[in-house]
């Protein structure tokens, strides 16, 4: 997951730089591989995340795990775009072919960058805040007693 973050933090400046500095015919292959890397680094940090969060929740709540990830996914992109968007939007105020259009890319995307970095911090944390010791993963701890929807489960000492 590290190294597509640290793929994505470099996608996004590189794609400000090439908006600014690649001439207009060349722009959109330019940009077009900026954003090849960005995908990629977009596949490399998305499925470790999802594998890492699902392998954390009991079989028997695997299906709540997976909607409470896609709800933080979807509310956190939502966020997201809004602020890129608004960056975009308020740096770039006049003609989409003018350079106004241009710088307010470049920012948007630096702003991805900083977003991406943010990830990047947290990650560890994130990681470390998440272990648990091998007998939980094995479905020998707390949750590997199946629960009967007749039979109540026993109680924990």
């Amino acid at each position: 997951m590290t190294v597509g973050l640290v793929l994505g933090v470099g996608a996004a400046p590189a794609g400000a730089v090439v908006a600014l500095c690649v001439p207009m015919a060349a722009l959109p292959v330019a940009l077009a591989g900026t954003q090849l890397v960005a995908g990629a680094a977009s596949g490399l940090s998305v499925s470790p995340n999802q594998t890492q969060v699902l392998q954390h929740a009991p079989a028997e709540a695997a299906g709540v795990g997976g909607g409470i990830l896609q709800m933080a996914q979807r509310i956190a992109a939502a966020v997201c775009f809004s602020a890129v968007s608004a960056v975009h939007l308020h740096t770039a105020p006049g003609p989409p072919q003018g350079s106004h259009s241009r710088a307010g890319y470049a920012l948007a995307s630096c702003v991805c960058a900083g977003l991406l970095a943010v990830a990047l911090v947290l990650s560890p944390l994130r990681r470390a805040a998440t272990r648990t010791d091998p007998a939980a993963r094995r479905g020998t701890g707390a949750w590997a007693e199946p629960c009967s929807p007749l039979r109540p489960p026993s109680p924990r000492t």
